[in-house]
């Protein structure tokens, strides 16, 4: 019974197998472009070498359980521990300092 409802419905059947194969397609395409994104970024940061030290007040996580005031009273990062940074470690290539400026 279900093969002769094929058989009648080729219009259907082709629209409907279509469809499902647009869709295959659509995730395969999503997932590719995803996956290449992601060894592209992976590969910008491995990119600029393994010796890269970050020195930040706040971690990179986060999340629901995040515990923010443990980081809150820790100081910001000042100019001139970069110069000590420069100074102190003998394998430093390059030093950047970043600072964020928020006007409320």
């Amino acid at each position: 019974m279900a093969l002769q409802e094929l058989l009648k419905n080729k219009l259907r059947t082709f629209l409907s197998l279509f469809g499902v194969t647009i869709g295959i397609f659509c995730i395969i395409g999503v997932l590719a472009t995803v996956n290449s994104l992601q060894r592209n970024i992976q590969n910008e940061i491995k990119s600029m070498g393994n010796n890269i030290i970050f020195i930040d007040k706040w971690v990179w996580s986060g999340g629901p359980d995040y515990p923010w005031w443990k980081f809150v009273n820790r100081p910001y990062p000042k100019f001139y521990e970069l110069k000590e940074i420069k100074e102190r470690s003998p394998s430093t290539q390059y030093a950047a300092f970043f600072m964020i400026f928020q006007i409320i």
